[in-house]
């Protein structure tokens, strides 16, 4: 015994899945006699799909029966194939209507042109059409991009040197002289006397204090300047030519002194017929 499904059973936002495995599209409206599903890649457009056609409910998934006329032509109810089946019969009976028309209007034009050529007359060739086939060639394109070439390292580095020079000091020395008293009056003695003693004379002199302090020499100064020079660049470009062969018989080709070979897009030895 079959389940039969109805409103209480379906709402909005569950997904319609059909046999097949294919996905049909999303529930977006519920009505007590069928249920609308939005457009989507099988549907063209929003379609109603009635529950007796529906073979399984699930959590968030429904399983609708598609029949084979349903698969051809993206269709998802009764309605739309009556629909479908109505405008084909408009159809066929506006061709039946135009086709009349055309015989009734075509007899005397046909008794008019009697005269025509046996081609025109077999309703044979059609007005010739003209085939345009493009040719394509590659033509160069020359662009400068910048790349780096390499570096330029400039190291400062210490040297050392002995400098040598000469500084004139001074210096103290001392120099003794004696000198014979010249006076005779008698000198009172002085507490000093007949008392020996050492005298400490300090002598001083010069000494040489080098000291070093750093300035600038000179400056270099390192710019880069742009020189222009020639390079020789290669590449390979293709064209398209066209060669037209004809698979005709020889005596069917043309006669009329058509250009022959690629230059006149045509086939060797068509246009002479030799």
């Amino acid at each position: 015994m079959s389940t039969t499904w109805d409103l209480n059973d379906i709402r909005e936002g569950m997904h319609v899945t059909g046999t097949n495995g294919k996905r049909l599209g999303k529930v977006i409206r519920c009505s007590p006699e069928s249920f609308l599903v939005e457009k989507g890649m099988f549907f063209p457009k929003d379609y109603e799909l009635r529950y007796e056609r529906i073979s399984n409910v699930g959590v968030d998934d429904i399983t609708y029966e598609l029949s084979d006329f349903d698969l051809r032509l993206g269709s998802g109810g009764e309605a739309t194939r009556a629909a479908l089946a109505a405008t084909a019969a408009t159809r066929s009976s506006t061709m039946a209507a135009a086709r009349t028309s055309t015989a009734t209007s075509a007899r005397p034009a046909a008794e008019a042109t009697s005269a025509r050529p046996a081609a025109e007359a077999t309703g044979g060739l059609e007005e010739r059409k003209e085939l345009h086939v493009p040719l394509m060639e590659e033509e160069v394109g020359v662009e400068k991009v910048a790349r780096e070439t390499g570096h330029v390292r400039i190291h400062k580095v210490i040297k050392t040197e002995e400098k040598h020079f000469t500084v004139p000091v001074a210096r103290e020395d001392i120099v003794i002289e004696r000198v014979t008293a010249t006076s005779d009056e008698p000198m009172l003695p002085s507490e000093s006397a007949f008392q020996e003693q050492t005298l400490d004379l300090p002598l001083h002199e010069e000494d040489v204090r080098v000291t070093k302090r750093s300035r600038v020499r000179e400056e270099m100064v390192i710019r880069t300047v742009v020189q222009a020079v020639q390079k020789e660049a290669a590449t390979t470009l293709r064209h398209e030519e066209a060669e037209v062969e004809d698979t005709r018989p020889l005596a069917e080709r043309r006669t009329d002194g058509a250009p022959t070979g690629p230059s006149g897009y045509g086939a060797p030895g068509a246009g002479s017929g030799r």
